[in-house]
């Protein structure tokens, strides 16, 4: 169908009302509805016009448009059919043509009227020249195609790119996939299908044009700050068009800043070839975002992928022929891509997946980041016998890389009716090769936090290996500071923030759980028409599912997810679950296995107990279990760490082991309420225990309130935490002891008065050849102890207590105790160093404990306590302290803990770790807050 036949008088007109409604849609359009012209007989015929400066440059190849009369104010200029050279002279102002080449001027907005191809098969060679902020469109059947042997040069800027889009966003309609064809470029390098790469002429999917050749350095020209939206229109089931599609195309082309937005196949496909790109966007594309097949050698760095929800295929689809011994292999290089996996499956059945290595494909891969998510499907895969012996040699290598997924990985296996015989363990695979990761990625959207584990993990010297590439020694796109997507990409950097969407209600219990009747007026919340109950074992992978009317009954005791290291299992949580439990129950991740809580500012997961949702009742400490995370990380109760069983407190579930970079999944906008019952005077519920829970577990923006034991506590490990608010916990807010060496910055820490014990507490082993010792890393802490009088179990408010031979490093410290006359309106003491085990005081001596840049505000700022007479009186701790740089003891003005935006104590005088340890944040402020952000806004509980 031809492109007028697209919009018939009727739709013209309602477009055409529609218009006048447009004025704030970021351009002006106007619509040739056509009729007879009336002349009045009077009127004295007039001279013809002399030619516009566009009808000077453009009537030699392009015809103006009678469908559209301007789009942003410009003419509408129509291109159709094959451009050729022309022996005319030269039109050439802003564009036009001058023999074989066609400049395409962005003094007009563009027209494809159907199939718009660039030269004959290497006969007639035109260059098509697009200028930067040029707009074309494309109607119903269009696309554009260059032929072997011509080029386009379409080099926009990152202010000015140059963008292909549907013809139905110039009405002011919806953009969406499908609307128009794509963009082709068909080049004279190899290609495995032709056996005669000289004589060689591969027909491509649409249209039939030809492709291939013997020529790896063939140049097609130049993309640059190129847009692609809305394309990919479906002609049968095996035809459809890629946004951009590289077929035989050689190495001579340049490809970087590129981008495929929404379109209704794959996002960039390649047959064959050599050609490389860099800096590419793949946003929301229906099939594959980035797909190969045929012998494709070239390489691809600075590679974003994001994935739509119930709309996506593979990140990576990834082919080369059925037949091992065609030949060019398809053997990209890849560097630095970050895939982002949706969740479900699109319309046309096909799963949300990562990455699908198969057909005989070869990779050399380096510094790949695959984030799944809860409803991702796997994100590795390796399929069929010639990608398998691909593996197991050279030809097929992923090094430095990162998997962060529920469901990481698909093995190979025999399978007789697809003729497959061999199997291949895909996570041995993966994990035996150099610098791999399976942990955490630790991101903000796309980017990577400063703390994430991609800074520092990727592979070093890239331009060195191979001049294709520069270096970029981290994993992923991003280096966590430069967008380079900033600018000129679309639907990723929005303007106004959107109003999040609406959970979806739900009308069944997902897999895993067991749907209880709900009794009308039962639960506060009256909207809840669906109770899910999760009990025993959980042993397979079992996702919550939020919804605006259900909830999830924790009951009948511990749920335990997974066995201890067999068996393994994930929770997955997705954003805005809510979850209550019952007087005895709680929940274990077991080692091994994971959980995948992945809230969001917007919609945080909540955890409480039964009579906080119940109407009538009333949330209190102690009235169920809470979260318990074991892990394989090192604790300094095992003597040996590789056959390592210690017992955690309640229901002696095993934890330990020897990897502190172990990862149990991730914690994110996670709140924790009403926890911690009391099984006796030494076995207490935490509200999140971190058992040798490893570094690769990802922990932030999560809140602990009134635990009826510690807020959170960790034996052993090397887990990290950010953004942590701890509020109104019975006994410490934040404990430690047993080896933890994880970091933690951002934590603020409340007490209720009579309720409470310590803001920290923090040991580490009684034993004198007990390893590892205790020594975690702490920044940007704000600690707001009770008063000094007696909880129930008879500890007083105090703040900071260390003892028990741990070490640490305290810096941007604040503890702002209550003050008073007597001990019911001020706070106990609130720096107190315990040497009662000689090593805490070996480690004072020794530089390992060491507190600087922090502010004690207390009446009782001191105490140094010792039961061994061996040490008592062996430190001043106030001499410690504020020996130690940038310390002080002043008086400091909070409002809800946060400082005024001038206050000269706090604001300006902390130490900024992110220039030595990545973990950390660029901070110059003590405390928890800079005095103008309150990361807690949007996720937390507020006590009232």
């Amino acid at each position: 169908m031809e492109l007028k036949n697209l919009f018939k008088l009727t739709a013209i007109s309602t477009a055409l009302a529609t218009t006048l409604g447009l004025a704030g849609c970021g351009g002006d359009i106007n619509i040739n509805t056509g009729g007879d012209e009336v002349t009045s007989p009077s009127t004295p015929p007039t001279e013809t016009p002399t030619q516009t400066p566009q009808e000077k440059a453009y009537s030699g190849f392009a015809t103006k448009s009678t469908t559209f009369a301007a789009v942003d104010g410009k003419e509408v200029w129509q291109l159709s059919g094959t451009l050729t050279p022309s022996t005319a002279a030269s039109t050439m102002s802003t564009g036009g043509q001058n023999g074989n080449k066609i400049v395409l001027g962005n003094d007009v907005v563009w027209l494809l009227d159907g199939a718009v191809i660039a030269g004959g098969d290497n006969e007639n060679s035109v260059e098509l020249s697009i200028l930067p902020g040029t707009k074309i469109l494309g109607g119903s059947d269009s696309y554009l195609v260059i032929s072997r042997g011509s080029t386009i040069m379409a080099e926009g800027e990152m202010e000015a790119p140059i963008v292909f889009t549907s013809a139905e966003t110039a009405l002011g309609q919806e953009g969406k996939a499908g609307q128009w064809g794509g963009l082709v470029l068909l080049g004279n390098a190899p290609v495995n299908t032709c056996p005669d790469l000289a004589n060689c002429d591969a027909s491509f999917e649409v249209g039939n044009y030809n492709y291939g050749g013997d020529d790896t350095t063939d140049s097609s020209g130049v993309l640059k700050y190129v847009r692609v939206e809305f394309g990919g229109f479906k002609i049968n089931d095996t035809q459809e068009m890629n946004g951009i599609s590289f077929a035989g195309v050689g190495s001579g082309t340049e490809v970087d800043h590129i981008q495929v937005h929404l379109n209704n196949d794959d996002g960039v496909e390649f047959w064959g070839g050599n050609v490389s790109i860099s800096n590419v966007v793949l946003t929301e594309n229906f099939d594959d975002s980035l797909d190969w097949t045929n012998g494709w050698q070239g390489s691809a760095q600075h590679v974003y992928i994001r994935q739509a929800d119930n709309g996506s295929n593979r990140g990576i689809e990834a082919d080369s022929n059925s037949d091992a011994a065609a030949s060019p292999m398809s053997k990209p290089l890849l560097s630095n891509v970050t895939i982002q996996v949706a969740n479900g499956a699109n319309s046309g059945g096909d799963d949300a997946e990562g990455i699908l290595f198969r057909k005989g494909t070869g990779v050399i891969a380096y510094n790949l980041l695959v984030k799944g998510d809860v409803d991702s499907g796997e994100c590795l895969e390796v399929n069929d016998d010639n990608t398998v012996n691909n593996a197991n040699s050279a030809d097929l290598v992923v090094e430095n890389s990162l998997i962060d997924c529920v469901e990481p990985f698909k093995n190979a296996k025999p399978d007789d009716a697809e003729g497959r015989t061999l199997s291949l363990d895909v996570e041995a695979w993966f994990k035996g090769q150099q610098g791999n990761l399976v942990a955490a990625s630790d991101l903000n959207g796309y980017m990577p936090n400063s703390s994430s584990v991609a800074l520092t993990a990727g592979k070093a010297d890239l331009a060195n290996m191979d001049d294709r590439l520069v270096d970029a020694q981290y994993v992923g796109a991003f280096d966590g500071k430069n967008d380079w997507t900033k600018g000129w990409t679309t639907a990723i950097h929005d303007d106004v923030d959107s109003a999040p969407a609406e959970l979806p209600t739900l009308t069944s219990c997902p897999v895993g759980t067991t749907s209880e009747d709900v009794v009308a007026g039962l639960y506060k919340d009256d909207s809840v028409t669906l109770v899910c109950s999760l009990q025993g074992n959980l042993l397979n992978n079992t996702t919550l599912l939020a919804g605006q009317n259900v909830m999830y009954k924790v009951d009948g005791g511990a749920v335990v997810v997974g066995g201890d290291n067999e068996n393994s299992a994930t929770l997955a949580i997705q954003a805005g679950t809510k979850l209550f439990a019952t007087d005895n129950s709680y929940i274990v991740i077991s080692r091994g296995s994971k959980i995948m809580a992945q809230g969001s500012a917007d919609y945080p997961i909540e955890m409480t107990s039964e009579q906080d949702v119940i109407a009538g009742a009333q949330g209190e400490r102690g009235q169920w279990g809470g979260l318990v995370i074991l892990g394989n990380g090192l604790t300094n109760t095992c003597p040996d760490k590789n056959a390592c069983d210690a017992s955690f407190e309640v229901g002696d579930f095993p934890y330990g082991g020897n990897d502190n970079t172990d990862s149990s999944g991730q914690v994110s906008y996670v709140v924790v309420k009403y926890a911690g019952f009391k099984v006796n005077d030494t076995q207490e519920m935490n509200g999140i225990s971190f058992a040798a829970v490893g570094s690769g577990t990802q922990v932030d923006h999560i809140q602990v309130h009134a635990n009826g034991d510690d807020g959170v506590e960790f034996w052993g490990g090397a887990v990290n935490l950010k953004y942590v608010y701890l509020t109104d916990n019975f006994d410490d807010s934040l404990d430690w002891t047993n080896g933890w060496q994880g970091k933690a910055q951002f934590v603020y820490i409340t007490h209720e008065d009579g309720n409470a014990n310590r803001g920290i507490e923090g040991d580490s082993h009684k034993g004198t050849n007990d390893t590892p010792v205790s020594k975690p890393k702490l920044a940007n802490f704000t600690i707001l102890p009770g008063a000094d009088i007696e909880n129930a179990s008879g500890d007083k408010g105090e703040g900071i207590l260390l003892r028990v031979a741990t070490a640490a490093e305290l810096y941007n410290v604040l503890v702002q105790g209550r003050k008073g006359e007597t001990s019911t309106t001020e706070s106990g003491e609130c720096l107190e160093l315990d040497g009662s085990y000689a090593g805490l005081v070996d480690n004072v001596n020794d530089g390992l404990l060491t507190m600087s840049h922090s502010v004690i505000d207390c009446n009782e700022p001191f105490k140094y306590s010792s039961d061994n007479a061996a040490t008592t009186d062996a430190i001043n701790v106030e001499t410690w302290f504020m020996g130690q740089e940038g310390n002080a003891t002043t008086a400091v003005t909070l409002t809800d803990g946060m400082p005024a935006t001038s206050d000269a104590a706090l604001i300006g005088t902390g130490k900024d770790l992110s220039a030595d340890d990545s973990f950390f944040e660029s901070t110059t402020f003590i405390g928890a807050f800079d005095g103008e952000n309150d990361w807690r806004q949007g996720w937390a509980y507020f006590p009232q």
